[in-house]
């Protein structure tokens, strides 16, 4: 179980980091899996200053990615999540497609899907990612540790703050792309959404329903995501 939680942690780290393309897409369905599709895809100033950090650790060789796809696969089978694929982009890019049963423990308390009630809950806390973290040994934080976000520390940060600190240690220009940069979160239910809503930061549309189904977009500024201290949290009902 340590090995799932500690990939999934460096795809979380990945997936909200700065500077970087951030998408990802889960599809819920009445008793039955859930269908994820993510992708992570740091910029290249971003890509440049961590894998410049791993190879001053003995961590990295050029073009290497961090990711291990075939460690990768096998621990998601073991923990019975279906992998379809997994594909590398660059040294930190990942693009992965699965299927996750819809009562995994993985999905505890971040989402939640009142069948009968038709509505779903998804949310992003620093208590979700502190989950995630306590199964790791303190070996496999060295990554985390380089982003050094309140999301993942706990710490409260104020975002400005945040963004200086980014700036000194990788470089201004990453600072301002991360100013910019937002996640992505696609949601497709088995309803009608006739209300959606998120709080405290983000924005949700619903892009397309019909009587039986729906999709929804969720987008989170990222400098607002990684400073988080309370919980974000969309319904769609």
């Amino acid at each position: 179980m340590k090995i799932l939680y500690r990939i999934l942690v460096c795809c979380v780290a990945v997936c909200i980091t700065a500077a970087c393309s951030s998408t990802a897409h889960i599809v819920i369905r009445d008793n039955t899996d859930y269908d994820l599709t993510a992708e992570f895809v740091p910029g290249s100033l971003l890509e440049k200053n961590i894998t410049h950090l791993l190879k001053q650790k003995n961590e990295q060789v050029d073009g290497q990615s961090i990711f291990n796809t075939q460690e990768l696969k096998e621990a998601f089978i073991k923990e019975g999540i279906s992998v379809q694929n997994i594909a590398l982009q660059g040294a930190l890019g990942l693009r992965l497609v699965c299927t996750v049963p819809h009562n995994h423990e993985l999905l505890k308390d971040v989402i939640a899907y009142d069948k009968k009630g038709r509505k779903a809950v998804l949310r992003i806390s620093p208590e979700n990612i502190a989950s995630f973290l306590e199964m790791l040994p303190q070996e496999s934080r060295d990554f985390i540790d380089m982003l050094m976000a309140p999301l993942f520390t706990g710490d409260n940060i104020p975002s400005a703050e945040y963004e200086e600190l980014i700036g000194a240690a990788y470089g201004k220009k990453i600072a301002a792309e991360l100013r910019s940069a937002e996640f992505v979160l696609t949601v497709d239910v088995p309803y009608k959404i006739q209300t959606a809503r998120i709080s405290p930061v983000g924005t949700v549309t619903v892009q397309t329903k019909t009587e039986k189904t729906s999709r929804a977009s969720i987008r989170i500024p990222l400098l607002e995501l990684l400073c988080t201290a309370g919980t974000i949290e969309a319904q769609l009902q």
